[in-house]
């Protein structure tokens, strides 16, 4: 698959943008806070419907508008598509050659992207938000059932926290949610299980193809609470969770461990380990992906190279390969080869 052009309106800090994204390589330059990022936010946000920096919709329409609209032009093999996503506040809409999209279930996977942004880097001693996050998009990128789990826990979740801020909740309400959040729950707690440890086998080979420090990479599910165990301990603390105003146990506190020489990479990795260990995470999750996606994904990836020698640079391009297509940003010129350069100011992007 290869996106052909990229058209953002009233996005982020984009009064409107047109790009031309026809080749292999493409590469946007410029100093931060100038627009790079937004363009392959937008193209990540059209792929699969959720954002890589915000799970809010009212940051991505520019200031004092009611609406941003989105379109990339897709080929893949001699098909091209136009697939839009019009964002208003509360809501969205989404059309493939002006035909609504009623189902993202069926829409996901259509026009696979992976987002390799600078936020991942943070993965080894970010917070377990963050790693829950990038775990939900690494699965959910191809598994629409587990995306909709996702989804539909979120949902009961917040109407169950919304109950237990009333100063009388009544119990067979907070049943009726704790009900409603279990089968979801049950599945991504299952789901997280069996596809940790195939991340850390493909973490593992992108470490050593990519000539990065393995040392018994590995990655450890840390459930907050067992699938068998939730109905049982949500309703052991609904006091404890009125008293709080919260739900306190469940997938939403789940994390994993990302451990180096057998230990806790936070603690025993140096940073420049640290960085390596997440670069080859993504390139397993890549991996991953392109074995289930019907179409090569095409790789968002926003200034994850720059601190990185040329060698190592060089090798995370080559374990990419030449059957996906790269947009990538960063501040300091692309590493060689034939790259389509765009340098960027202000939301302007010109060629050369």
């Amino acid at each position: 698959m290869r996106v052909t052009r990229i058209r953002a309106a009233d996005f982020r800090n984009l009064p409107f943008a047109d790009v031309d994204t026809d080749a292999p390589r493409v590469f946007l330059l410029g100093e931060n806070g100038q627009g790079k990022t937004n363009l392959l936010e937008a193209a990540a946000l059209v792929s699969a419907f959720r954002s890589f920096r915000t799970t809010e919709i009212s940051p991505l329409i520019r200031m004092g508008c009611t609406e941003s609209r989105l379109r990339l032009d897709v080929r893949t093999g001699t098909e091209s598509t136009a697939v839009e996503l019009r964002l208003a506040k509360g809501s969205r809409k989404a059309l493939v050659d002006g035909n609504p999209v009623t189902s993202v279930a069926d829409h996901l996977g259509r026009f696979p992207t992976i987002v390799f942004c600078s936020d991942d880097l943070r993965l080894v001693r970010g917070s377990p938000s963050n790693r829950r996050r990038w775990l939900d998009a690494a699965i959910g990128g191809t598994d629409a059932a587990y995306l909709s789990a996702v989804r539909d826990y979120t949902r009961a979740l917040e109407g169950r926290n919304a109950l237990l801020k009333t100063e009388r909740p009544q119990e067979e309400a907070i049943r009726a949610f704790e009900k409603a959040m279990l089968v979801p729950a049950m599945l991504i707690v299952e789901t997280r299980a069996k596809v940790l440890p195939e991340l850390a086998s493909t973490l593992r080979a992108a470490c050593a193809r990519a000539g990065f420090p393995d040392k018994g990479a590995d990655l450890t599910y840390q459930p907050d609470t067992a699938a068998e165990q939730l109905a049982d301990t949500w309703a052991r603390l609904r006091g404890v969770d009125q008293a709080t105003g919260s739900t306190l146990k469940g997938p939403q506190r789940d994390d994993f461990g990302i451990l180096f020489g057998g230990q806790d990479a936070a603690d025993y990795a140096s940073e420049g380990q640290q960085r390596l260990l997440v670069l080859a995470l993504c390139l397993g999750r890549l991996s991953r992906d392109a074995s289930r996606a019907p179409t090569p994904p095409v790789i968002l990836a926003d200034d994850v190279l720059g601190e990185l020698d040329d060698t190592r640079r060089r090798a995370f391009w080559q374990e990419v390969g030449e059957s996906h297509q790269v947009i990538a940003t960063g501040t300091v010129p692309p590493p060689s080869g034939d790259w389509l350069t765009y340098r960027v100011s202000q939301g302007v992007y010109v060629r050369g």
